[in-house]
């Protein structure tokens, strides 16, 4: 489960006109929706400037989580347009977290696509206590790595109750091995 959001993006919001901002953001959510296929990750939802997708469903990949990663790594490098397009320091965040997920259809006139967990909850959780330029993972996730990638202590628990009465050490991508 991916969870990845703009930092800096309310203070480029106030510098743009609402088509100038919609017209980067269709751009980047383009380019994030290509590397979502090229990743085999299954886009749930945009919510403002928010992204989120998962791997491994509707049909299961034992190689789901090194996927997520090469995702969120590619969803940093593909925030440098943003930061081209509008020359303000915008960058991404990006939190991984493996589990379960409930997925369904709500509503009666507009549907909408989900995807409900504690683990998703979670992976929000290791969104938002991540940092910048970083892919944040989680200890679930690092144990289905395969030793594809070099990892640093996050110590995302320590900035993120969740994530401490969930028990997870949480560690930042710092290099691709594989």
């Amino acid at each position: 489960i991916l969870y990845a959001d703009i930092v800096g993006f309310t203070a480029i919001s106030s510098t743009y006109s609402a088509q100038d901002l919609v017209k980067i953001l269709n751009e980047l959510f383009a380019r994030f929706d290509r590397l979502a296929e090229k990743y085999q990750q299954l886009r749930i939802k945009i919510l403002g400037d928010c992204y989120y997708c998962i791997s491994g469903a509707p049909v299961e990949r034992p190689d789901h989580a090194v996927l997520c990663v090469h995702m969120g790594l590619s969803m940093v490098k593909a925030i440098k347009y943003v930061q081209q397009k509008t020359n303000s320091p915008v960058d991404m965040r990006v939190g991984i977290h493996t589990g379960a997920v409930l997925a369904g259809i709500l509503g009666q006139r507009q549907w909408q696509f989900d995807v409900y967990s504690k683990d998703v909850e979670l992976a929000n959780k290791m969104e938002s206590s991540g940092k910048a330029g970083r892919v944040h993972l989680s200890e679930k996730t690092l144990g289905f790595l395969n030793g594809e990638f070099e990892v640093e202590p996050a110590f995302g628990e320590k900035r993120e109750e969740a994530l401490r009465i969930a028990g997870l050490k949480t560690y930042f991508i710092s290099k691709v091995l594989k």
